[in-house]
């Protein structure tokens, strides 16, 4: 990963809009594209995909935004003609990979953007450029929560509490009894003592210890949010509960039991792709005033390694390891 001059985009169709870049958030996905651990990244495209700014030109076609208005990227984007878009399952897309903002497409880790306008949302007044830059993963969370059927009455766990198992835990902390965290790095664990009920190291989470926070049982809703945790997360789960994957790594593999599945009445729910996640998340975000503070790093883009270092807790240029400190990371443009 490297800082370069590429050429500035310009408007291709009367539905593109033109968007000044002012902020971009660092994703985990982010994390293992850099690592090698997702695929769908292609060689050469600029990264980001969690990016805000302000319009600075419009098609002609475009009718809901201006110059001046403030902005969020939806990166979901799709083809729009192929079987599943037309029945409206735009994130199933059979394209989906070519249609990724970050990742196929030019990312927001840059000075301006250029994208249809169907794929912007107008920022409401008063949101913060670091809070409108976490409504996106916010509506990942939130959709992959809400697939999973939880009830006011069940018990949570997230593991993992980086960025996304932090909203995840925000999320289900208000829509369920008991949210407990899983997080080895202090730092994380400590800020998700702050949003979850219980916030534990995972050598804390014996079998002793589930069974005394959530009542003798294990937990109706286990949520891996480190994306090689679904292991674990089958282990903790109980009866006739379910199983959320939210993290990526295409490297790792992990053996099922289809007999536990079927005896213990269990469900795998994977439903982090959406195409309207922006919408809900804006909603949903008024109820989440400590949104804000998970952005705990900023840095220009010519520091770019160091919020990258931060949160990934790898020294990008010898690949050793340091210390994780920070929850949240945005790239200024």
């Amino acid at each position: 990963m490297e800082l370069a001059d590429v050429e500035e985009p310009t408007l291709r169709s009367a539905h593109d809009v033109k968007v000044r870049i002012a902020m971009t958030g660092i994703c985990g996905t982010d994390h293992k594209i850099i690592e090698g651990k997702l695929s769908v990244a292609e060689t050469g495209t600029v990264l980001g995909h969690e990016g805000v700014g302000t319009v600075v030109e419009v098609g002609d076609s475009v009718t809901h935004l201006q110059v001046g208005d403030r902005v969020i990227i939806n990166p979901t984007q799709s083809c729009g003609s192929c079987r599943n878009c037309r029945l409206g399952a735009y994130c199933y897309c059979f394209k989906f990979d070519d249609h990724q903002v970050g990742f196929t497409l030019a990312g927001t880790f840059a000075e301006y953007y250029v994208g249809s306008g169907q794929y912007l949302y107008p920022i409401p007044a008063g949101m913060s450029w670091q809070v409108a830059s976490l409504i996106e993963p916010l509506g990942c969370s939130l959709n992959s929560v809400l697939k999973s059927n939880l009830q006011p009455h069940e018990s949570v766990l997230v593991i993992g509490s980086g960025a996304i198992g932090l909203l995840c835990q925000s999320i289900t902390r208000r829509l369920s009894r008991l949210t407990v965290a899983t997080e080895p790095n202090a730092f994380r664990r400590q800020f998700a003592a702050g949003v979850a009920h219980y916030a534990l190291h995972p050598n804390e989470l014996t079998p002793e210890a589930v069974a005394d926070l959530t009542g003798g049982k294990k937990f109706d809703v286990v949520i891996d949010a480190v994306g090689n945790q679904l292991g674990a997360a089958l282990e903790a789960v109980a009866k006739g509960g379910r199983v959320v994957p939210m993290g990526y790594d295409d490297t790792y593999r992990v053996e099922l039991e289809p007999t536990r599945l079927i005896d213990d009445g269990l469900s795998i729910v994977a439903a982090v792709p959406l195409h309207d996640a922006i919408g809900p998340a804006l909603d949903f975000a008024a109820d989440l005033p400590e949104l804000g503070e998970l952005v705990t790093t900023e840095a220009d883009m010519d520091n770019f390694r160091d919020a990258f270092e931060a949160t990934m807790g790898v020294d990008l240029t010898t690949g050793q390891k340091v210390e994780v400190k920070a929850v949240k990371a945005v790239i200024r443009s």
